[in-house]
């Protein structure tokens, strides 16, 4: 008797809207599961991509650098080539100076150069 009063066509009509509810659900939640995938995907490549692009500006700079440091070696080698010429011109100068007395032209130019040439590898640097 008790079967006869209850309202099967409400309790029914509720399961299949629960049931359609639930679908619904699950099927909103598999959407925004790939929404966020899809999301993910797409961080990914824009860190990706930034990466590789901090690569590629990391190996310009140690080109320049590497170029840079084989000029300044240049440099370098011809300075000290320069500076060590100087130096053997000073020595073997045939009258000494007095203490009291200037340089004479050949030695101001010669010192001029050493002193133009210790500038422009300071510049270079």
């Amino acid at each position: 008797m008790l079967l006869k009063t209850l309202p099967w066509r409400a309790i029914g009509a509720a399961l299949v809207a629960a049931a359609i509810f639930s679908a619904g659900w699950v099927a909103n939640g598999w959407r925004k599961d790939a929404e966020i995938d899809r999301m993910k995907t797409a961080s990914a490549q824009a860190d990706l991509a930034g990466a590789n692009k901090a690569i590629e500006d990391l190996g310009a700079a140690s080109q320049t650098i590497r170029s840079k440091a084989d000029e300044f070696n240049a440099s370098q080698a011809t300075l000290a080539v320069k500076v060590d010429q100087a130096v053997k011109e000073f020595r073997n100068a045939k009258k000494p100076l007095p203490v009291d007395c200037r340089p004479d032209d050949f030695r101001v130019r010669k010192l001029s150069d050493a002193v133009d040439a210790a500038k422009q590898a300071a510049a270079a640097r």
